[in-house]
């Protein structure tokens, strides 16, 4: 199930290429005018694969399309309308933003500690594609794909996994078909017995060539304290061969990790 939410600001604003954070507060504060408890259960708890005792919010939401606006170095200025898309397999998570959405027509974004205010001009209920066991998608949010491994002093540490990398692709590539396994067990509360069906993932080689190789991402997501989470994501067209199962899952929830961070969105 995806949304489309368009909206228009009170005055042109700015808006800096590091809002994913806040866009995220936002959507869950629009699942909490129609109901608290389940956004702080979204939030808190999520769902969970009882098989990896993994957990998943199983959400995600694009990059927002910003019109008109003038990109600079560390944004988009003069912004008069926003849109961006929302997704999720999940029907309750769908009907609170859906209610939510419908309360008061209007959310705010908490950007460089300025609140700015959007009025919602229209939802759109957009139809899902034909999933096949092949398919060709476009980012509409980058996708990261994460690993735990031991830092300098022998601790476990997150670190996301680099495609351009050569030693770390297939390792990118076998993550992202456990993680929407995991995500598929978790949704359909059965474990995934087609592990023998071919799968293959691949960004557009040609698009690549084009943009000379740099198509990572490096965001800045949340900062606490002194602390900055940072995310390194990669975005350039892509091609699936999978089970048509495991590629609906993931134009559902997303593919690759952080997705209710607002990662791993695609559309056709």
């Amino acid at each position: 199930m995806r949304l489309k939410i368009s909206t228009i600001l009170n005055q042109k604003s700015f808006i800096p290429f590091n809002y994913n954070y806040a866009l995220h507060s936002a959507i869950y504060g629009l699942i909490e005018k129609s109901s608290k408890e389940y956004s702080a259960y979204l939030h808190d708890q999520g769902f969970i694969d009882k098989k990896s005792n993994k957990r998943f919010k199983l959400f995600t939401f694009s990059k927002l399309l910003c019109s008109p606006c003038k990109i600079i170095q560390s944004g988009f200025k003069d912004v008069e309308n926003i849109s961006f898309f929302f997704s999720t397999p999940i029907e309750k998570s769908y009907e609170h933003l859906v209610l939510g959405v419908f309360a008061d027509q209007h959310f705010f974004l908490n950007l460089a500690g300025k609140k700015i205010k959007f009025s919602i001009t229209q939802v759109e209920s957009t139809p899902p594609p034909d999933f096949k066991s092949q398919a060709h998608f476009k980012c509409l949010s980058p996708i990261a794909v994460s690993t735990v491994r031991d830092n300098s002093a022998g601790e476990p540490e997150k670190h996301y996994l680099d495609y351009m990398n050569p030693k770390e692709r297939e390792h990118f590539i076998l993550n992202i078909k456990n993680n929407l396994i995991n995500k598929f067990q978790t949704f359909y509360k059965t474990e995934y017995k087609n592990h023998d069906c071919q799968f293959e993932f691949s960004f557009d080689t040609d698009y690549i060539v084009k943009k000379g190789g740099k198509i990572s991402k490096l965001m800045h997501f949340k900062k606490i304290g002194n602390q900055t989470t940072k995310i390194k994501a990669f975005e350039a067209p892509f091609k699936i061969c999978a089970d048509p199962e495991l590629v609906k899952i993931g134009y559902d929830c997303g593919f690759g990790n952080d997705n209710s961070a607002g990662l791993g969105c695609v559309g056709g």
